[in-house]
């Protein structure tokens, strides 16, 4: 299998790039951070994921060894596939998605395209553990998800109240700050 790749990018699509090495251009699927760090004509690196079924072989590309960590770790629930993988780690940096899970927080995951409210809590309940979360107790009424609710009745759409919620500090904590901060973040 093809576990990295070191070439120059000859094309920019909206979710991969082709990577050109030794005369061979190979489409990888990417996140949003490095589909926008990806410039044409640079030389670029990428650790791999080699997705094969009966019907598909596909490269997942990540700039980071513990970004694809993680993706392999999404795609090992059952439920969660490549794509949807990746459109989670195109919501928000891998830190703050494994803070999420180990707080057992799946809000962060609910507007995620391909993923709903079951399958972002069965994410959290079967990866909490192997990424070091020292509370058992799930607690689905959770702050965040109370932030994305509160967002979504206020009209927001979902990819809005994802930037929003992705661009949270961590030192605001009650959720009435989370949501001024989200309402000034969504209005920019």
């Amino acid at each position: 299998m093809i576990a990295s790749l070191r070439g120059k990018v000859v094309q920019k699509r909206a979710d991969s790039l082709v990577v050109e090495m030794n005369g061979i251009g190979y489409k990888v699927i990417c996140p949003v951070l490095v589909l926008d760090s990806a410039r044409v004509g640079e030389e670029i690196f990428l650790n791999t994921y080699t997705h094969v079924r009966e019907d598909i072989l596909a490269l997942y590309g990540f700039l980071t060894v513990d970004d694809l960590a993680l993706f392999e770790l999404l795609i090992s629930v059952s439920g969660v596939g490549p794509k949807a993988a990746v459109n989670i780690l195109s919501a928000a940096d891998s830190e703050k998605i494994k803070s999420a899970i180990r707080k057992q927080d799946p809000g962060i995951l609910y507007s995620v395209s391909g993923i709903g409210k079951k399958t972002a809590e069965k994410i959290v309940v079967e990866l909490k553990n192997k990424l070091g979360a020292t509370n058992d107790l799930y607690a689905p009424s959770s702050e965040t998800e109370d932030l994305y609710q509160a967002l979504s009745e206020l009209g927001f759409k979902p990819s809005e109240i994802n930037a929003a919620i992705s661009s949270l500090s961590d030192d605001l904590d009650t959720t009435e700050e989370k949501l001024k901060f989200a309402l000034k973040e969504i209005r920019k």
